[in-house]
């Protein structure tokens, strides 16, 4: 059955369905992976779970609101057993373009932190009520809750990869391009054109990170995403994102992913 739509303006919303996924039941995920007909939201409310959106592998972490868009292939699982999630799967339109590209949402990093995790919990908590779907009042509720959920998501989406994201923008291209060589924070600096103190407190404050980490998370994200879409040596795939060491490229991907490189790849291979 079609859902009412709910219409405010130009913007039309059409929720499909919600789920809240948590023990015993196991969520098994898509290792395989699938193009997406829907955009979707995962919200996770304990462990983590691991997604790649065509070449970006990511992982996403409790209090953390994840959008996969539509039109793009996406594959994914957990990373813990006490794994807790719900997920939204919706449509949403401003004058027939989809809203989420019409907002610029469909590239960039997908996860983004949410400040009010209770707040965002109820979204879903509300818009998963099975016993409510027979009340006339739900799909209003539901509707409304995903206009909630978008606008949330957009303000951390825009806060993530929007400000400051041109002055930075040729040190992350920098970076993305040279994962295979060592990089001095000195070179970083030279790109944004600051001193290395500068830049280092600059970078930080928009980050979150220090330069090095945040360098370090790109190896490991560029890691995940060859050990789930090719059959590539694990010390060939170390050496690829600059830490030829195999020892400590293992211990380093466990301590970013709380699971060996060996671990993550059985994830999302052993049903190939």
């Amino acid at each position: 059955m079609k859902r009412t739509e709910y219409i405010k303006g130009k913007v039309t919303v059409q929720p499909i369905d919600v789920w809240l996924h948590v023990p015993p039941t196991v969520w098994k995920g898509d290792r395989l992976g699938h193009i997406g007909i829907n955009d979707t939201f995962f919200y996770v409310i304990s462990g983590e779970c691991f997604i790649s959106i065509d070449d970006k592998s990511f992982m996403v972490k409790a209090g953390q609101l994840a959008f996969l868009p539509k039109g793009k292939k996406r594959s994914y699982t957990h990373a813990s057993d006490d794994f807790v999630m719900y997920e939204m799967a919706f449509s949403a339109q401003v004058e027939g373009e989809d809203l989420m590209e019409y907002l610029d949402l469909c590239e960039g990093d997908f996860a983004v932190d949410i400040a009010n995790g209770a707040e965002m919990r109820e979204y879903f908590e509300s818009s998963c009520r099975k016993e409510m779907r027979r009340e006339p009042i739900f799909d209003i509720v539901w509707c409304a809750n995903i206009i909630k959920i978008i606008g949330e998501y957009t303000k951390s989406h825009r806060s993530k990869n929007g400000r400051d994201s041109k002055l930075f923008a040729p040190v992350l291209e920098y970076m993305s391009e040279n994962l295979d060589k060592p990089i001095k924070t000195e070179e970083l600096a030279e790109k944004a054109f600051m001193q290395t103190t500068y830049f280092i407190r600059r970078f930080g404050a928009f980050y979150g990170l220090s330069p090095q980490i945040y360098l370090t998370k790109m190896r490991i994200n560029r890691a995940m995403t060859l050990l789930s879409t090719t059959e590539m040596p694990i010390e060939k795939i170390a050496k690829s994102v600059g830490i030829p060491d195999t020892s400590y490229f293992s211990r380093v991907f466990k301590k970013h992913c709380g699971i060996t490189p060996g671990g993550y790849r059985a994830a999302f291979l052993n049903e190939r």
